[in-house]
């Protein structure tokens, strides 16, 4: 999956000339926790973000213009990405530098953006939670072919996989892998992957 798949666009944007309290009036009418500051063309120029426009607001810094502006407090330094740039990408930017969203870049130009609760929303689909099913959360072998025997089984039981996520284990040479399973009774399918794996973890 890539970021132009699930990013969101149109962006709301602001200006760099537009006022601290332009710019907080659009972050609470949009409900978004940051806007990439543009030019007339669309052209990244920074970003400004809620806790930045808060502390800018609360304690106020001299500058040359009659009161603050945008492009007085913005960040210059933006962390984007492309709508190419894996979804997985994205997620691992957010997480190593703390940040709430990403601008997705044509060139120089906004094209969307990125945030952390798309991804959590990206989370509940690969792990399937909103689907109905029995939720199993295995441990096994991690080298090749121990997992085909698992699957193979579930298709046995005239059962249908809906998610699979795999992690890694904290036991070395372990993978744990969590299945959303549809049409199966979870007393049988218990009872038929146990010899199958290293460990059930969980099942609900």
């Amino acid at each position: 999956m890539l970021v132009g798949a699930r990013m969101t666009y149109p962006v709301i944007t602001i200006g760099p000339r537009a006022t601290l309290d332009a710019a907080k009036e659009l972050i609470v009418k949009e409900d978004v926790h940051s806007l990439p500051v543009v030019d007339r063309q669309g052209r990244l120029m920074g970003l400004i973000t809620r806790d930045m426009l808060e502390e800018a607001l609360q304690n106020p810094q001299p500058t040359e213009n009659p009161e603050p502006l945008v492009e007085d407090i913005m960040t210059q330094q933006v962390l984007t990405v492309t709508e190419n740039t894996p979804i997985e990408e994205a997620a691992r930017i957010i997480t190593d530098y703390d940040v709430n969203s990403l601008p997705v870049v044509r060139g120089n130009f906004v094209v969307g953006i990125i945030s952390a609760i798309s991804l959590i929303r990206i989370l509940l689909e690969l792990t399937g939670a909103r689907k109905q099913g029995i939720r199993i959360t295995i441990m096994i072998s991690d080298v090749p072919g121990k997992l085909l025997p698992v699957l193979q089984k579930i298709a046995d039981m005239n059962a249908s996989i809906s998610t699979i996520s795999t992690y890694c284990s904290e036991e070395k040479g372990y993978r744990v892998l969590t299945l959303k399973i549809a049409d199966a009774d979870k007393y049988q399918l218990k009872q038929e992957l146990t010899p199958l794996v290293h460990k059930i973890i969980d099942i609900r």
